[in-house]
């Protein structure tokens, strides 16, 4: 983990989206690639707190997909935030932008 920017204190609202989010991409990192290291970023700007989350891709999974990655959009957008989530070269990208 690292942080990137000044950091500061967010609303309530912030804070449990963002950890909702880490938690949610963590849970999918260890399910999906079991073992393989993790990346994580909270950067500040001026406007914005961003979050990012990576580990390598792991091997297809059989059955329907979960609902974790909606929940996660939804999640976000009810404070103003986005996630953008998929396949960046050899790895798995999880990007959280809200507003704080």
């Amino acid at each position: 983990m690292r942080t990137a920017g000044v950091s500061r204190q967010a609303a309530p609202a912030v804070e449990v989206g963002l950890l909702r989010t880490a938690r949610e991409a963590l849970t999918n990192a260890a399910r999906h690639a079991p073992g393989a290291p993790v990346s994580l970023t909270l950067a500040y700007t001026a406007t914005m707190v961003t979050l990012t989350v990576r580990n390598p891709l792991g091997a297809p999974q059989a059955g329907p997909p979960g609902h974790g990655l909606a929940g996660m959009r939804e999640r976000l957008a009810l404070i103003g935030g986005i996630l953008d989530a998929g396949p960046d070269g050899d790895d798995w990208l999880v990007r959280a932008e809200v507003p704080g």
